[in-house]
């Protein structure tokens, strides 16, 4: 099976970092292998 890249966008403040963090965890419960990253937003 190939690689899957998601991508979380939004404004400052939004709970994208929590929403990444709740599906890495998801995941990784489920036996996939993740890698979580985050760009500087300033």
């Amino acid at each position: 099976m190939g690689g899957l890249f998601i991508v979380f966008e939004g404004i400052d403040g939004a709970g994208l970092t929590t929403q990444a963090n709740l599906l890495e965890k998801y995941l990784r419960g489920k036996g996939f292998n993740t890698f979580l990253t985050k760009e500087p937003t300033n």
